[in-house]
């Protein structure tokens, strides 16, 4: 498993934030343009669609993808791939306050139509560019649905998204969906010859782990990206790469007096780093 740590900022809770030096690869975000990134170094451009639910300033396709674009630029060096302007099923707005809730399965097929309106229209519009497709669906047959519709405008090259499952530990029906899904996906995506999977926003291990086995029976090399890294960080939480959990280390009242953020963060992504390395070098299909 491919993991993309986050990097919206330079600084971290006022200290130098540089993932870069330890991860394998990162997600940029082009609504965060005071950050830099070396240039070479490979990492993931998101679409921005996020960020826009808070501001209810949903942007056109074009426009979106101008302002990635204009974020490579500003860069200095282009995105290894770039994210579709998918429409976010779990993400909702009121009074102001952006907040996680699935909408309604109506509301839902619309948000689908317009994923797949934009993973045709990232295919038209960059042809040789490697392209993260995203996917959404508010029931098992909805999201399967999108991922057909999308793998019609798909490249060999390019990567399903799987969006719509950053909330999936607040429901057991929830985990039970992404699994069904999964095996009724993944047999479609090896039959397109796509061989990439990318899983947006969701950190939870257990999933993950079983997603990375699924995903080798398929020859399909799954990845994800998490803020939470940083999040945990600011917080004082630590990952175990032995059990996968994050645990709580040090006390609100030792940030900066016991533990630096930027630098727990940093430990971090190490340590999920190291924990999928390891995952890499056993096979899971090879009898003891």
């Amino acid at each position: 498993m491919k993991f993309y740590a986050s990097k919206c900022h330079d600084r971290l809770n006022g200290s130098i934030f540089n993932p870069e030096s330890v991860a394998d690869a990162i997600m940029m975000n082009p609504n965060y343009s005071q950050v830099s990134v070396p240039v070479g170094y490979p990492y993931m451009l998101d679409s921005g669609a996020f960020q826009d639910v808070a501001t209810e300033k949903r942007l056109s396709f074009k426009d979106a993808l101008d302002r990635q674009l204009l974020f490579e630029k500003k860069m200095g060096s282009q995105a290894e791939s770039i994210v579709s302007y998918d429409r976010l099923i779990d993400e909702q707005v009121e009074n102001g306050k952006q907040f996680k809730c699935r909408v309604d399965t109506a509301t839902g097929e619309q948000y689908v139509e317009e994923t797949i309106q934009a993973a045709e229209y990232l295919a038209h519009a960059l042809p040789t560019r490697q392209l993260v497709l995203s996917n959404q669906g508010t029931t098992v047959d909805q999201y399967v649905t999108c991922v057909e519709n999308i793998l019609r405008v798909a490249k060999p090259t390019d990567i399903i998204g799987i969006g719509g499952f950053c909330i999936l530990s607040k429901s057991k029906k929830y985990k039970e969906d992404y699994f069904e899904i999964m095996k009724l996906i993944l047999p479609k995506i090896k039959e397109k010859g796509v061989s990439r999977i990318h899983i947006f926003g969701m950190s939870v291990f257990d999933v993950l782990i079983r997603t990375e086995i699924l995903c080798t029976e398929y020859g399909i090399s799954p990845s994800y990206d998490t803020s939470s890294t940083e999040l945990n960080s600011v917080f004082g939480r630590v990952f175990d790469p032995i059990d996968g959990m994050i645990h709580n280390v040090f006390k609100k009242e030792e940030k900066h007096n016991g533990y630096e953020p930027a630098g727990l963060s940093l430990l971090n992504i190490k340590n999920i780093t190291d924990f999928w390395h390891n995952m890499d070098n056993i096979n899971w299909r090879e009898k003891p």
